[in-house]
């Protein structure tokens, strides 16, 4: 299921870690609908996996050393997930914070309208995609905790552990996982960039990639993002 989330900003702009704010604004938004519900995702010692993802679209910004200038107040997040249950309650919060003011730093935006979008089914083995929010592949250590990011231009351990990382949601969704054999991601036309998220600078990758593999497994990742921390943004991709 997806949704797009159209905002109105008092100034048009937002902090250079936007992304804090969202997730803030999502935890506000189920914490007023269901406390059960934001217990379940947010609550203390809590590490449930969230099968959702999405991507801010951002009018014509210009990037700034703490701030993001956009072309208009006005911005919008796709909200995609795999899990409808979940997604009609998350629908439901949404739409009892319309029209009501959530502030930021020195800023403040406003959820006008939500509007519903209509899933394209997957039934070929081989899609092409372009990446609204970028693909953020980790290496976690267990031993250390500590996390290695790559890009798809170290595409060896590029290729390594976003299979990883797409076996470890799968297992927690209960879905097979002999679903991803065979599965491949080939870059088309891609890019490196990097991301500031919290303290770290984290190397991912946008453009377009060529996916191969099990429908049902490019349904799914259609759904609820590839990659790893998608909840915060990341890994959300279109068909084309």
């Amino acid at each position: 299921m997806r949704m797009k989330l159209i905002f109105e900003l008092e100034k048009p702009e937002l902090d250079i870690q936007y992304r804090k704010s969202i997730i803030s604004y999502f935890k506000h938004s189920i914490q007023e609908y269901d406390e059960n519900l934001f217990q379940e995702l947010y609550g203390e010692g809590k590490t449930k996996k969230k099968t959702y993802t999405y991507s801010a679209i951002l009018p014509y910004p210009k990037f700034e050393l703490n701030k993001i200038t956009l072309e208009t107040t006005g911005f919008y997040i796709v909200f995609s997930g795999y899990d409808y249950a979940y997604m009609l309650h998350l629908y439901n919060a949404f739409m009892r914070q319309r029209n009501k003011k959530f502030s930021l730093n020195q800023n403040s935006m406003t959820l006008i309208k939500v509007v519903p979008i209509v899933e394209k089914e997957i039934t070929k083995n081989s899609i092409k995609v372009k990446m609204s929010s970028p693909i953020i592949v980790r290496n976690h250590d267990r031993v250390t905790k500590k996390d290695k990011y790559y890009s798809f231009e170290k595409e060896e351990d590029f290729n390594k552990y976003i299979r990883i990382n797409i076996l470890e949601q799968m297992k927690e969704e209960g879905l097979d996982s002999s679903l991803l054999d065979g599965f491949e991601i080939k870059p088309v036309n891609a890019r490196k960039t990097v991301v500031k998220l919290y303290e770290y600078s984290i190397e991912c990758s946008l453009g377009t990639f060529e996916l191969t593999g099990d429908s049902k497994l490019l349904n799914y990742l259609y759904k609820s993002g590839i990659g790893t921390k998608k909840a915060m943004g990341f890994g959300l991709f279109d068909l084309i």
